[in-house]
């Protein structure tokens, strides 16, 4: 009894190698289609990966802004009061401020919007951006009676 394992011919091996076009042009058609479902997720998740990126950098420019308003000091201020929109373009991304400096009474626990001077100016800053629906929107109240330089400077002996 005789068994063989390898039977083949020379002649049968050449003529096999290689694909056909019809299945070089299926496998391109079907990588495709599941190239392309999946391009849609991807794509989400590299403009979601953004959004702390602009949270931050928006949360920043607020931040940013109270500060100068705060160093400025209440007497600097009261001449500018009113809206202010600004924009402000970082990292190839464009930025929307708006200040709103105003005049506001104390009563019942919160802050009211005044038409008339008073001793509070309410300082908000609000930052978006277009590729972003978050928006920051940060407040300080500053009290005419806390030091302001400019009226009472430091003067060293």
């Amino acid at each position: 009894m005789r068994i063989t394992f390898f039977n083949s011919k020379i002649g049968k091996v050449k003529s096999e190698k290689g694909f056909t076009l019809v299945e070089l042009i299926f496998v391109t058609v079907v990588t495709g289609i599941l190239s392309s479902s999946l391009m849609l997720p991807l794509l989400n998740s590299m403009k979601e990966g953004t959004r702390p990126e602009i949270h931050a950098t928006a949360t920043y420019l607020s931040a940013k802004e109270l500060e100068e308003a705060k160093s400025a000091g209440y007497s600097d201020l009261t001449d500018d009061i009113g809206t202010y929109p600004t924009q402000v373009t970082l990292n190839g991304r464009t930025y929307t401020e708006d200040s709103v400096r105003e005049y506001v009474s104390y009563s019942g626990g919160t802050f009211v919007y005044s038409a008339t001077p008073t001793e509070y100016i309410r300082v908000t800053e609000t930052v978006s951006n277009d590729e972003n629906s978050d928006v920051v929107s940060l407040w300080t109240i500053l009290i005419k009676d806390f030091y302001d330089p400019v009226v009472n400077p430091v003067v060293m002996p």
